[in-house]
């Protein structure tokens, strides 16, 4: 009995001074931690199958309370409750900066993404801008094209009318340079002249001061009706042309003035004698001032240069 109490009071030892030192660190280490539910259950499980035992071994023997060394086995229990709370607080403490390090990195990447976010917004704005340039010159070019395929029209326009007036023209000439019954001509000039308000003008040399006619023989008239525009040439004496070589050409100026010419057709005196020619003028004239024959080109050119003039006859009356 005596050898069992001494065991017994050897487990209750006081504790030495660096035990006691190590349970007090220990203590302050976890003071203000919180023992785990699961952890406290576990050591109150352990403590009442300690205590059972304990009955067991010491039913026999007579109840004895507990020295003044249980409050060390206590704060003993105690200390190593902390040491295991400080351990847990260890654990937590590496798994809390394992997260602060990973939140860290998170933040670095979240500025570098918003950084190249940035740029893109501003590399989106910059392309944005280019292409509101090259939307405005691509306005600008299609504006142009507009213009030039209304420009291209009118000129189209221009030369359509341009190649008629010239087939009207060759038309004309063909018309003069075919054979015509002079008794038919003959014919049509005298009716013209019975048509009211048709007058009749007599040729004469297209002298110019220092610089004569290049036929001075030459006589004949016109017959001409302003309302109409038809009128006949009547020559006679005009030599024979060339038409390989040149032609004659019949010029009609009208109230407008020499400036404003307008061609009569081009012909040919083919034969001695009397010479009837019809005229058709290349354009709307309006009252005729005089006509005038030149020799030019064959074909006729549209400005004359009244280097080789013949014949004129002017409007007298008034």
């Amino acid at each position: 009995m005596s050898e069992q109490r001494t065991q017994h009071d050897a487990a209750f030892e006081r504790p030495t001074e660096d035990e006691w030192m190590e349970a007090m660190v220990l203590a302050s280490m976890a003071e203000d931690e919180r023992m785990p539910d699961s952890l406290a259950a576990t050591l109150e499980a352990q403590g009442h199958a300690a205590m059972s035992n304990r009955k067991t071994e010491d039913k026999n023997q007579p109840i004895r309370m507990p020295s003044r060394k249980t409050p060390w086995a206590l704060l003993g229990i105690a200390a190593v409750v902390m040491v295991g709370a400080g351990i847990g607080l260890a654990v937590l403490t590496v798994h809390l900066e394992g997260k602060n390090s990973r939140i860290s990195e998170l933040e670095t990447q979240l500025a570098e993404a918003t950084k190249q976010a940035e740029q893109n917004q501003q590399f989106l704005a910059s392309v944005r801008q280019q292409l509101e340039l090259r939307t405005g010159e691509l306005d600008e070019a299609q504006q142009a094209l507009a213009a030039a395929d209304e420009e291209r029209l009118q000129l189209a326009e221009r030369l359509a009318t341009a190649t008629s007036d010239l087939e009207e023209a060759e038309l004309r000439i063909a018309r003069y340079e075919e054979p015509v019954d002079p008794a038919t001509l003959a014919a049509n000039r005298q009716k013209l002249l019975e048509v009211p308000g048709t007058v009749r003008l007599a040729w004469s040399p297209f002298d110019l001061p220092d610089n004569p006619a290049i036929q001075q023989d030459v006589t004949g008239d016109v017959v001409w009706n302003d309302e109409l525009e038809q009128g006949y040439l009547r020559f006679v004496g005009l030599k024979v042309n060339d038409p390989t070589k040149e032609q004659y050409q019949v010029w009609v100026i009208d109230e407008r003035g020499m400036e404003q010419k307008v061609s009569g057709g081009v012909f040919n005196a083919t034969a001695q004698g009397e010479v009837i020619v019809p005229i058709d003028p290349a354009l709307d004239i309006g009252r005729v001032a005089l006509f005038a024959i030149t020799v030019e080109e064959p074909g006729g050119i549209m400005v004359p240069d009244l280097r080789r003039r013949v014949v004129v006859a002017p409007r007298g009356d008034g």
